[in-house]
């Protein structure tokens, strides 16, 4: 048995991923027995995903794409989520005299580092992979070696690997290699056609609603969005159901995919609700 442990930087493998696939939806299940058997591993022993969050009381806000991320991760078995509160800062320009608040994330990679050189002193794995490739991680590779392990980087393409960091691990994997395997369109407008259940009419109606708001000031629907921000209506904010459902509401033409701009938008389509659920 060869056990794999995945240590996932949150905000460096979220932005690979959208410069590699700007429209994907990635399964983190699928993407983790990717790299547990790209590796040379049998088994997953765990998946550590690190990330700053907003402070609610510095930055109230509705749910967010992230929160919907971070609870589909926490349902997959053997996966962790290590949230730590982002911090705002002020920096005043000496010679214009502006000032610029921006925030900060503390303790994510200090966090990552420490749990890759505990977990290999405890013996909890023996491959580590590191899904980041900020420089800032290279005592994590360093430390693993020193006791024994291996360490490999993931990311999604190469080119914001540090090539010091790179000349440390001991191998890198290329995630978006594997995109068509571990991530599939936001919503697959090729999907094929099938029954829809009882509530997916909540879906149109909404669909119908964010349509008339958005086309109020000239825009359109996107898919991301719908999916994964749009709220109310009793519209469930599960982002796996409701995935499931548009699949369901593509596949019967009662929800139309078209694209504006090279992104996925979404509009009620030609054939009604009640006619789809009769063919």
């Amino acid at each position: 048995m060869i056990r794999v442990a995945l240590y996932l930087d949150g905000k460096n493998h979220m932005r690979d991923l959208r410069h590699a696939a700007p429209d994907r939806w990635i399964d983190h299940g699928a993407l983790a027995r990717w790299v547990v058997a790209a590796v040379g591993g049998t088994d997953l022993a765990a998946a550590h995903y690190y990330t700053g969050v907003p402070n609610p009381a510095d930055e109230p806000q509705p749910r967010s794409v992230l929160q919907d991320l971070l609870d589909e991760l926490e349902r997959l078995p053997g996966f962790f989520t290590h949230r730590y509160m982002r911090h705002h800062a002020k920096h005043t320009c000496t010679a214009c005299g502006v000032t610029e608040t921006y925030t900060r994330e503390k303790l994510v990679d200090t966090s990552l580092v420490s749990d890759v050189v505990l977990h290999a002193a405890q013996d909890r794995y023996d491959i580590a992979v590191i899904l980041s490739g900020d420089l800032d991680l290279m005592p994590a590779i360093e430390a693993a070696h020193a006791l024994g392990k291996r360490a490999w980087l993931a990311t999604f393409g190469s080119g914001h690997v540090h090539r010091k960091l790179r000349d440390a691990a001991w191998g890198q994997l290329d995630l978006s290699t594997a995109i068509d395997v571990v991530g599939r369109p936001v919503v697959d407008a090729a999907v094929q056609a099938g029954p829809v259940e009882p509530g997916d009419e909540v879906v149109v109606r909404e669909l119908a609603r964010a349509e008339k708001m958005f086309a109020a000031s000239g825009g359109f629907v996107g898919s991301q969005y719908f999916l994964n921000r749009w709220r109310g209506g009793g519209l469930t904010e599960d982002v796996t159901q409701r995935r499931a459902m548009l699949d369901r509401l593509i596949g019967a033409r009662a929800v139309e995919v078209y694209e504006v701009d090279g992104k996925s938008a979404l509009r009620v389509g030609a054939v009604e609700l009640h006619a789809a659920n009769t063919d």
